[in-house]
């Protein structure tokens, strides 16, 4: 959903995120603001692509679905991150279901935009790579993680999280979502929970739970 007269928002987010690092003046005066209600679309797989987004407040879900039909989560995305950055720059459709896990706000630049004035930018050019290299890491941590227990994978989950780092409140999401991040089934994934439960690694409730031992959750990625 765009938002009309956005104009004081948008450099709200512009100076927050130093966005004028890697987008040109003519990028940036074609940024438009959007928000999406919880559980809406942002991208759906297959696709054309119109705009490429940058996260900018809340969480988004990528993922996709395996010839089975099986939902398989790949990434939660959290701002600061751009969106749609692997198919901006070519006619490739959509691969991925974006999904806004929370409420969200984005800007957005309109494709064809960005072809004409982003193709040719060195500056904005190392951003998108830089964008892909940091995608690429966090697919391949989370590979090398699916041959540890569920229990181990939660555990570097869990402490990942931006709250997690002052010990805080971590805002996990939906089970299924989770448990397909997991690699798990969300009954399987309710066990490891109630056992982290018990344990007195983290508190009872969900989504929101508090890391009571950190430490103990530490061992566990070790």
């Amino acid at each position: 959903m765009r938002i009309a007269s956005p104009e004081k928002t948008i450099q709200h987010y512009v100076n927050q995120f130093g966005m004028t690092r890697f987008l040109n003046e003519n990028l940036l005066d074609h940024l438009q603001l959007f928000h999406y209600p919880i559980y809406s679309h942002i991208y759906i797989e297959q696709d054309e692509q119109h705009y490429l987004h940058f996260l900018v407040e809340g969480q988004v879900q990528c993922s996709h679905y395996h010839l089975n039909g099986k939902l398989a989560v790949f990434a939660l995305s959290k701002p600061f991150a751009a969106l749609g950055d692997i198919e901006i720059l070519s006619d490739t459709r959509v691969k991925s279901n974006v999904i806004a896990t929370q409420e969200s706000t984005l800007l957005g630049i309109p494709s064809d935009i960005v072809d004409r004035y982003g193709a040719s930018d060195p500056r904005f050019l190392r951003f998108l790579i830089e964008q892909l290299r940091e995608k690429l890491y966090k697919t391949n941590a989370l590979q090398v993680n699916q041959v540890l227990p569920v229990i181990n994978r939660l555990a570097v989950y869990l402490l990942s999280q931006p709250a997690a780092n002052a010990q805080g409140a971590v805002l996990l999401p939906d089970k299924e979502g989770l448990a397909s991040l997991m690699g798990t089934t969300a009954r399987h994934l309710n066990r490891v929970l109630r056992e982290l439960v018990d344990d007195g690694y983290i508190s009872p409730g969900y989504p929101l739970v508090h890391i009571l031992n950190r430490e103990a959750l530490e061992a566990l990625t070790q």
